[in-house]
């Protein structure tokens, strides 16, 4: 229901709740008995509706409400039992209830009760003075009433002596009273809305006026001996109670639907008409008062005009000041909302900051700590008070403290880490952000606040072990074993000590996770580690690389000696099986060394002059170790070659050398083929034996391919301008033919050159491609379709792998020189050779014998087929410049 139907509701039912009582007096006014009592039960029972309803908000209400609430329902409780005591002397004592007598004390306190209830308010908006400024106001006008009721009536009872001072005191209460409460009201209307809502306001002063109203009526009635129960005006004083315990209900609904009260941000503007008639109805009434007084004389005089004329003047000038001080008080009260909102906020942030908020004075003692602090240090606030700063420290002595009290003393701000324990000697790292507290020009002590970082902390070790060390064998990383290393030298430096690097590779690792899974093998790599630990000294490291890498850094070596009999400890340690899952699995390694200083006085370069050792054992066997010193000549004399081979081919110190091919029957040139030729100076001209295989461990043959393919073009394109055309056979090594651009780059090559096509033949190595001969298959067409030939090198050898020739687009096969150079002793190599020129037969293409020394093996080759050939018998190599190196080729080829 929202708040608006609420409101409906509670009118509608204060509306019905009163029209039933009128009711039930029209209904029975014949009935005395019967009015009375229906009046009875519904003044009690409005009574009691409203004092649950005021009870209710009391319960409810934060402190700076609850007060107030618990007079009203004090004053509302007062009335009750006043109407109880009331009810029990007429209904069944059957007597007028006496007066003065209990029921006079209970609807006095009703006016006492209720009238606290709107001082109070004022205390808390403005302290006292409001309070008390309020109290003025109304005795002033309780005074004013109370001379016009002792004039009007108490003085001509008194002549007549027909009543005593008692009866008369409790008789006056009532109107003055009405008029006090009226006036609490009123003020309260216009000057209590910052914390009460305009609704609530009305509710009380409507009820207040009800009253006072039904009241007056009553005190009419009863002076002119015309009242009985059951009158029209019982109804009024139960609306008014029902009027302002519904304030008490329409509380507690905002109290149920509101989490918690809210401060205002902007204070209620007042209207100043309406407050300047509050402020000056006091003062009316002192004018009225002597007005009345010069009336009633009947004379003016000097001293009745001279004592009017002050009184006007004095009232003028307070009002004056009044105005004066409201504007000051205006002023004040603003800034006392602005401090106090202010100052609610600051508490908000300190109170429920969620890390550690404290207050240190200059001598690091505990002014103030909020519940996160307190929680954390397993104190409470008050406890935590007046203990020193240090005594949670876990070091007081470290430099952090020490700083901490400098910046006390000099007003700097600092953040810092330190480790705290608490009421139960657990330790926290914190971080701490100290900011000074100035007031004025000084420091007086220091704002801080503490973050709780111990799982940061926690997680920031366990990342830092994740990042420098594996997590398989809890060995050092690559990245940790680098800084030892670097860190490890610049010790060796400054103390001239020697120490080595040690990289070792587990031997057929690759074969262990094949066979017997990758779980067995990270097992392994356990187990290896384990006894690496084993075998090494205080101050050494061990590292994983990755895969089955390790590196080893041995410190404070004595001599080359010392560093052979550890590896070799190590390599006896290593090549003992392990037992892995009932199994003994091997784990022989291959150990590469270097030393420093007489390797390399780098990380790098003793990483690098290791990891070369290593190579040199894998290339001689495995499962033993070499020094870098042992090996640095051959590796020195490799790294010279790869050197002068890259700056061959940028030189153009490369050549192709072109060897023929004749047919045996004719005597005559069928074509060449080139072989590339590497002059290098001081070691004269080189065959591709020589330099070939550094060229593919260097990445270089894809380069020099490219090269052979442009001269060769360019050759073939020379012959012909010449008026000689040659056919021109050129090797392709297994990386060339990998390549997905080659028919695209043999296609540029031929329109750059200009060379015919059908003049240029491409021999393929047949190991490399018929492992694979579907995926090279588009490949070779693509070659084919520009008009070139293809034959196959080294046919024979497997000759397993001939049966896969038939889907192939080649034009000749060409028999494996090793097959030549031993048909004339071998049976073996005549059979081969021999099936191979059945192949050729039986695929329409071309055979050809490369390597032919002799007339023999030419006289065995014309018995199989006619072979194409060529070799040392029909000429070497030669550069295409040397005069007559060639013969004359057939017309027409």
């Amino acid at each position: 229901m929202t708040d608006r139907n609420k409101h409906i509701a509670l009118g509608m039912f204060i509306i019905i709740f009163t029209l039933g009582y009128y009711a039930w007096i029209g209904l029975w006014k014949n009935s005395p008995d019967l009015s009375a009592m229906g009046g009875s039960f519904f003044s009690g029972a409005g009574n009691l509706i409203a004092v649950i309803w005021l009870t209710g908000a009391a319960r409810k209400s934060s402190r700076e409400r609850k007060s107030f609430w618990i007079f009203l329902s004090l004053g509302t409780f007062s009335y009750l039992a006043a109407e109880t005591l009331w009810l029990y002397d007429e209904a069944v004592l059957g007597i007028s209830p006496p007066s003065p007598g209990w029921t006079d004390v209970f609807f006095i306190l009703q006016i006492v009760f209720y009238l606290a209830a709107f001082i109070y308010p004022f205390t808390r908006l403005e302290r006292n003075y409001r309070a008390l400024r309020l109290l003025f106001d109304v005795l002033i006008v309780m005074t004013v009433a109370t001379t016009f009721s002792w004039h009007f009536l108490i003085d001509p009872l008194l002549s007549t002596g027909d009543a005593d001072m008692l009866h008369l005191a409790v008789s006056l209460v009532y109107p003055v009273g009405d008029l006090a409460l009226l006036l609490g009201a009123v003020s309260l209307y216009w000057g209590a809305r910052q914390i009460f809502a305009d609704k609530l306001v009305l509710l009380v002063v409507g009820g207040l006026v009800v009253h006072a109203a039904a009241n007056s009526v009553y005190l009419y009635l009863v002076s002119h001996d015309a009242y009985t129960m059951g009158n029209l005006v019982d109804p009024l004083f139960t609306l008014s109670l029902l009027l302002i315990g519904g304030a008490g209900a329409l509380e507690q609904r905002r109290l149920t639907a509101e989490a918690a009260p809210r401060v205002p941000e902007n204070l209620i503007k007042r209207n100043r008409k309406t407050e300047l008639v509050r402020v000056a109805f006091p003062y009316m009434n002192v004018i009225i008062l002597f007005l009345f007084m010069v009336a009633d004389s009947g004379r003016i005089d000097p001293l009745m005009i001279g004592c009017g004329i002050s009184i006007l003047l004095v009232i003028a000038r307070q009002v004056f000041i009044l105005l004066e001080n409201r504007r000051l008080l205006q002023n004040l009260y603003e800034k006392t909302q602005e401090l106090e909102i202010s100052e609610q906020r600051y508490r908000s942030l300190f109170d429920y900051h969620p890390d550690a908020v404290y207050s240190l004075d200059l001598d690091g003692n505990f002014d103030s700590a909020n519940g996160a602090c307190a929680e954390i240090l397993g104190y409470t606030g008050e406890e935590l008070r007046g203990m020193s700063y240090t005594d949670f420290i876990d070091d007081p002595s470290s430099a952090g403290i020490w700083g901490e009290a400098k910046q006390r003393r000099e007003g700097q701000s600092r953040r810092h880490e330190v480790t705290i324990r608490d009421r139960a000697g657990q330790l926290y790292e914190v971080s701490i952000t100290s900011i000074p507290i100035w007031v004025g020009s000084r420091v007086v002590g220091l704002f801080g606040i503490g973050r709780d970082i111990t799982e940061n902390k926690r997680n920031e070790a366990k990342i830092s072990r994740l990042a420098y060390h594996d997590p398989l064998t809890d060995l050092a990383n690559r990245t940790s074993f680098d800084e030892a290393l670097k860190q490890a030298l610049t010790e060796a430096d400054s103390e001239h000590k020697e120490l080595a690097v040690v990289f070792i590779d587990l031997d057929r690792f690759k074969s262990v996770n094949d066979t017997l899974g990758h779980d067995v093998g990270d097992k392994l790599l356990v187990s290896v580690a384990d006894r690496l630990r084993s075998c090494m000294r205080k101050g050494d490291r061990i590292a994983r690389q990755g895969g089955d890498e390790f590196t080893l850094l041995f410190q404070d070596i004595l001599g080359i000696d010392d560093v052979k009999n550890r590896a070799r400890r190590i390599l006896d340690e290593l090549s003992l099986p392990h037992d892995i899952d009932g199994r003994k699995v091997p784990g022989t390694p291959s150990m590469g060394i270097a030393r420093y200083p007489a390797d390399d006085t780098t990380a790098v370069g003793l990483m690098k002059k290791a990891d070369i050792a290593l190579y040199q054992v894998k290339d001689g066997g495995k499962g033993h170790y070499r020094l870098f010193g042992d090996s640095a000549s051959w590796v020195f004399d490799k790294l010279v070659l790869e050197q002068d081979l890259a700056e061959a081919l940028s030189n153009d110190a490369l050549s192709l050398h072109y060897e023929p091919q004749f047919n045996p029957d004719t005597q005559v040139l069928t074509g060449v083929e080139a072989r590339i030729r590497w002059n290098r100076p001081g070691y004269g001209l080189l065959e591709p034996d020589r330099f070939m295989s550094a060229a593919a461990e260097i990445g270089l043959m894809p380069a020099i391919g490219e090269w052979m393919l442009h001269e060769a073009c360019r050759q073939s394109r020379s012959w012909q301008d010449q008026g000689t055309p040659v056919k021109t056979t050129l090797n392709l090594s297994s990386p060339q033919l990998e390549q997905d651009n080659l028919p695209e780059l043999l296609k540029h090559c031929l329109d750059e050159s200009g060379a015919d096509p059908e003049l240029l033949e491409l021999e393929l190595p047949e190991a490399s491609f018929l492992r694979n001969p579907q995926h090279l298959l588009p490949r070779l067409h693509a070659l084919k379709r520009l008009g070139i030939s293809l034959s196959v090198d080294g046919c024979g050898a497997p000759y397993a792998m001939i049966s896969g020739l038939q889907d192939l687009p080649v034009d000749t096969l060409k028999v494996d020189p090793d097959l030549i150079r031993h048909i004339g002793s071998s049976r073996v190599a005549q059979a081969i050779v021999a099936s191979v020129a059945d192949i050729g037969r039986a695929l329409q293409i071309r055979v050809a014998a490369e390597g032919v020394e002799n007339e023999d093996q030419v006289s065995i080759l014309r018995g199989f087929a006619r072979f194409g050939m060529q070799g040392p018998l029909f000429g070497r190599a030669v550069p295409p410049d040397e005069p007559g190196s060639l013969p004359q080729p057939v017309p027409g080829l």
